[in-house]
């Protein structure tokens, strides 16, 4: 008998070992997911390429999105959104950054984790738009990033290539 409870508190503490409990960063993670593309018109009937962006979003605090009243310091400047990307279209064989963006940016509103623990998990997506006439390339990929309301920036991630085909719906 002496001999197995030493042998059953051994196992105890292996497995206890093995356990390995998530402690998330408090500056956010972002991680790509997928994305969707169309063709879709404006509120004036103009052709547009739409892309519809689905990315994870994790931080260890909760403190994500901004307010309505989110307009003094320290959300101000960069800081005044805290969803950004850039766009890279495919030309003279490579991905270049598209100079012509006009905004660059959303707002991810304010979220607040439910319960006791406040580690954030979310899926967002996020809804694109382009004008065909002023955007006339069909292989492109984006970059993003955002910011909590610590200020912290979160990684960068790449979309997959993006492609929109001549006859897609």
């Amino acid at each position: 008998m002496k001999i197995k409870t030493p042998h059953i508190a051994l196992i105890l503490v292996l497995i206890s070992g093995c356990i390995e409990i998530e402690d998330p960063s408090n500056i956010p993670e972002i991680k790509y997911k997928n994305h969707q593309v169309s063709y879709c018109e404006d509120n004036l009937g103009n052709e547009n390429k739409c892309i519809d962006l689905s990315f994870e979003l994790k931080d260890g605090d909760g403190n994500m999105g901004l307010l309505d009243s989110d307009t003094t310091p320290p959300f101000t400047g960069i800081y005044k959104h805290n969803f950004y990307y850039d766009l890279w279209v495919f030309e003279d064989g490579g991905f270049q950054l598209w100079e012509d963006l006009a905004i660059n940016y959303f707002d991810i509103p304010y979220i607040v984790p439910q319960g006791q623990n406040k580690i954030l998990i979310a899926d967002v997506s996020i809804d694109l738009s382009f004008s065909t006439s002023t955007l006339p390339y069909d292989t492109m990929m984006l970059s993003f990033y955002v910011y909590d309301r610590d200020l912290n920036q979160s990684n960068i991630e790449y979309t997959d290539t993006i492609i929109f085909q001549q006859n897609q719906p």
